[in-house]
Order: structure tokens, then C-alpha cells, then sequence
């Protein structure tokens, strides 16, 4: 089977590996280069708490617990110094403790390791961090984070081993179909690349590319800020991420903090985006002092795709041939995304667990679809 899959990000990555990997013959196109898109500007943090703890659609809460086994899974299949368990720490502001306290107890139960300590103890586990005064941190021993530009190189590197064609600076601008399949894309080129089956990963384009083909699959486009420190001196950098009530930091390749400042503690919503970074360092200094009258190397700008009610994966009934893997968080969640897309094209199974997120509940509830996002909210 030829399969044409559209976007090389994180989540794109995934999916032409498995397909590949699971006997498809697989063609990984992309704009640009692989991972140098949102998948160059994500946080990345791989952990459970809160997260096991939130009321979710009942079909992705069925999947979460499995994401951590499939990054295991991953890892061991394709080599690469991508994935990094550095344990994280979480606090909240007194007036989320009740709340915080709540969802620990419900993560605990569910099977999150995660431990609830006073300040005090958390001082001594992590000296160059200054806690305020709090009631609780809760220690996350098993989180961590991804490079994901390392993944998707690792990815990519293993799915040209094993037969995959990449095409890089590979644009497309038209979705060739007839009433009731695909059965082409058009490149900025001019070449038509025909296949049996497409997967639309494009992320933050993943709009744009569904209205080439005819098809209305609306996204939030959400503006992710990633600021970088400069490198700390020796003994004096976090040794786990710092999760605090308005900002989560962690470890990047470059020796200093990664760090997303969203305004709020961490919940199931996207938070608002710093705008003046002198600022936020005086904020950040006050929990970690050896950034004290420094200022970002640089930063990053991450054009985060979220659907309205969230993520789509699968196909539309009458358009069968054209699959569409899209949703925030496609570091996480890639690997998922992919078992469920080897499932149901190569294997014609169905993942029950999908039910909620299938494309066709724009068109049910024609409300929910909004507008498309086209070249000009990319800038």
C-alpha cells in the first residue's frame, strides 16, 4: 500500500515510521525540514499529574494511560537521546491547594507515582530552588521531557532505513480527488504524487490542507512563547522541572531552562503568553536565584493546533482514503496517534477509543466549525 503522509512534525514523524515500519510503502512530505515547526518550540514536559487527574472525554482518558509504554515501547525500537526522565515538582498558589490536593488524590489512585511533600523537604531536594510558602509540592519521580527535534530526526533516520522516502522543501498546493477518494497531491513544483491512501499531519496547516481537499476541519491557532536561559554554571541549575503557579520550566540541551510562562497553574486550558521577557526573568529569579539580572538567549514561537472539542483522528465516511492525525501536545501524544492510524488504515480495524474525535462531528454539528486558518495567520 502507498501512503502519502502530509507534515513531518512530531506527529507526522510518528505516523510515517509506524506505517512504514508496519509494511506500508510511505512517502513523508514537508513544507520545510522534519520537526523545524511547532515541534521546534514545544515545552514538551511527558507527565501525568494533573493530567490523569482531569475529566476528559471518556475515549482519550481511555488512552492516556497508555502513552507512557509507548514512548517505552519507542525508545526502544528507534535509538536516539531524545527522551529524558528528570522527575518534575509542581506547586500552586494557596487558593488552588484544596483543588490541587483533590487531584493528587485521584492521579495516586489512578496509578501516578507521585509523591506529596512539605517545602521543607523539597528545599533539600532541590537547594537552588527557592519555594515560597505553600502548603504542598507535589513530586513527579517518573516525569520528564522530550527533544523533539531529536525525536523527529531519530524517526525520520529510522524510517529512511527502513525503505520511507522523505521529501523536504516539499510544499503541497492542491488535493487531486474525485467524489469519494483522494487520489493525488500537486507540490509547488508542479509534481503530482499519486498513492492509495494520504494522512493529513500538518499540524497548525492541518486546516489549510483539509480546504485544499475540499473539506472543513477547523483549528485554533494558539501562539505558544518558549523563552531560553543561558546556560547555568556548574551546580547551580534545577535537576527537575520546575512546574510552578504561572510558569513551568525544563531542562534544555543548551545547559539553561526552557521555560513557558502561561499565567496559571497547569490545567486542561491553553494559557496566555509573556510579553515582556525582562519581566518575567525578575519573576523567575524570585524561585531561582542564579538567574537573577539575566536575560533569554533567545526565543521561540510555536503555532499550537487545537480543534474545538479536540483532537481529529481518522476519516471522513465519504472520503475514506484521506486520514487526519491532528491535535495540540503531538510530542505526547505522536506515538499514539500512529498505533492508531496503523490500526485503522493498514489493519481496517477500528479504535473504539476514537469515537469523539472522528472529523465527521464538524459536520454534525455544523456550528463547531468555525473558519479555516489560511496562510496569513501562519506569519
Amino acid at each position: 500500500m502507498k501512503i502519502v503522509v502530509i507534515g513531518a512534525g512530531s506527529v507526522g514523524a510518528h505516523v510515517s515510521y509506524r506505517l512504514q515500519e508496519q509494511g506500508a510503502e510511505v512517502t513523508l512530505l514537508d513544507a520545510s525540514r522534519p520537526g523545524g515547526g511547532t515541534t521546534s518550540s514545544s515545552i514538551a514536559m511527558h507527565s501525568e499529574f494533573p493530567q490523569r487527574a482531569w475529566h476528559e472525554e471518556e475515549g482519550r482518558a481511555a488512552l492516556r494511560p497508555r502513552l507512557d509504554a509507548m514512548m517505552s515501547r519507542l525508545a526502544e525500537e528507534v535509538p536516539g537521546d531524545y527522551m529524558h526522565t528528570s522527575g518534575a515538582l509542581l506547586w500552586v498558589s494557596p487558593e488552588e491547594q484544596e483543588e490541587f490536593d483533590e487531584l493528587a488524590r485521584v492521579a495516586i489512585k489512578r496509578g501516578v507515582n507521585l509523591e506529596v511533600v512539605d517545602p521543607e523537604t523539597a528545599r533539600a531536594l532541590e537547594p537552588n530552588v527557592r519555594f515560597p510558602e505553600c502548603a504542598a509540592v507535589y513530586i513527579e519521580p517518573d516525569a520528564g521531557w522530550v527533544d523533539g527535534p531529536a525525536i523527529v530526526d531519530a524517526l525520520v533516520e529510522r524510517f529512511e532505513e527502513l525503505g520511507g522516502v522523505l521529501r523536504k522543501g516539499a510544499r503541497v498546493v492542491a488535493v487531486r480527488r474525485t467524489s469519494d477518494r483522494v487520489t493525488g497531491v500537486t507540490l509547488d513544483s508542479g509534481e503530482v504524487i499519486e498513492a492509495d491512501k494520504f494522512v493529513n499531519a500538518g499540524g497548525s496547516w492541518g486546516s489549510h490542507i483539509s480546504a485544499l481537499a475540499g473539506l472543513a476541519i477547523p483549528l485554533d491557532l494558539v501562539p505558544g512563547v518558549v523563552v531560553y536561559t543561558e546556560p547555568f554554571k556548574d551546580g547551580e541549575a534545577p535537576q527537575r522541572i520546575i512546574n510552578t503557579p504561572g510558569w513551568c520550566g525544563r531542562p534544555d540541551p543548551s545547559g539553561g531552562l526552557a521555560i513557558h510562562w502561561r499565567g496559571h497553574s497547569q490545567t486542561a486550558r491553553h494559557g496566555e503568553n509573556i510579553d515582556n521577557t525582562e519581566e518575567m526573568m525578575i519573576d523567575i529569579a524570585k524561585v531561582i536565584p542564579s538567574l537573577a539580572g539575566t536575560l533569554p538567549v533567545r526565543s521561540t514561537v510555536g503555532i499550537r493546533p487545537i480543534p474545538p472539542g479536540g483532537p481529529v483522528v481518522g476519516a471522513l465516511p465519504w472520503l475514506p482514503n484521506f486520514y487526519h492525525t491532528i491535535s495540540h501536545g503531538g510530542i505526547g501524544w505522536g506515538p499514539m496517534w500512529a498505533w492508531c492510524a496503523a490500526k485503522e488504515i493498514l489493519h481496517s480495524e477500528t479504535v473504539p477509543e476514537l469515537a469523539a474525535m472522528r472529523p465527521a462531528r464538524f459536520y454534525l454539528n455544523p456550528s463547531q466549525v468555525g473558519r479555516h486558518a489560511d496562510d496569513a495567520e501562519q506569519q
